[in-house]
């Protein structure tokens, strides 16, 4: 997964361009702090025993605007309309997330082409899925362009292809 400092070094290319080859939205995360990845590696498909602490949501997306440079981006490439990703712990899922509060299989988000944009919803995970600090319950949300989105402690920011173009300075972005 290339870091957003990496993505900036790469040789400029244009919007349409740039979402040809990335895909027209992508998730940003904080990279996951090595211990914590290690322990859900080894959690591998043990049960989710780690509580997420939702109090901490906000701080933690303030913390990833500030080191913007060093997040990690994972592009999605849907090939079809209504096309679902899996997101979890478990290697099998399509999005994998490295960290102790994440459930082996946390959410789902489905690509909606008539939109240009992804809903997500809970798999039923221990620590539940949140947009923007706000726990989803059962309900499939569409997600909009700087949504903040979060599965059990995992942070990410939801943004569409042209969004993170434009702040990657590249040239055709404005």
């Amino acid at each position: 997964m290339p870091s957003v400092k990496e993505l900036r070094a790469l040789t400029p290319v244009d919007v349409g361009t740039f979402r040809a080859e990335y895909g027209p939205v992508a998730l940003i995360q904080q990279p996951p702090e090595p211990v914590f990845q290690q322990v859900a590696m080894q959690m591998g498909e043990a049960r989710t025993v780690f509580m997420a602490h939702r109090s901490r949501l906000a701080d933690r997306l303030v913390a990833m605007l500030q080191g913007f440079e060093y997040l990690e981006v994972l592009f999605l490439k849907p090939k079809a309309d209504g096309e679902v990703f899996s997101l979890g712990r478990l290697e099998t899922c399509s999005m994998v997330v490295h960290d102790p509060s994440v459930s082996k299989f946390h959410a789902l988000l489905r690509w909606s082409e008539e939109e240009g944009s992804c809903y997500v919803r809970d798999a039923g995970s221990m620590n539940g899925t949140f947009v923007n600090a706000v726990a989803l319950g059962e309900q499939e949300q569409l997600l909009y362009d700087g949504d903040g989105l979060s599965f059990g402690d995992a942070q990410f920011l939801f943004v569409r292809a042209e969004t993170l173009h434009a702040h990657l300075g590249a040239p055709g972005s404005r």
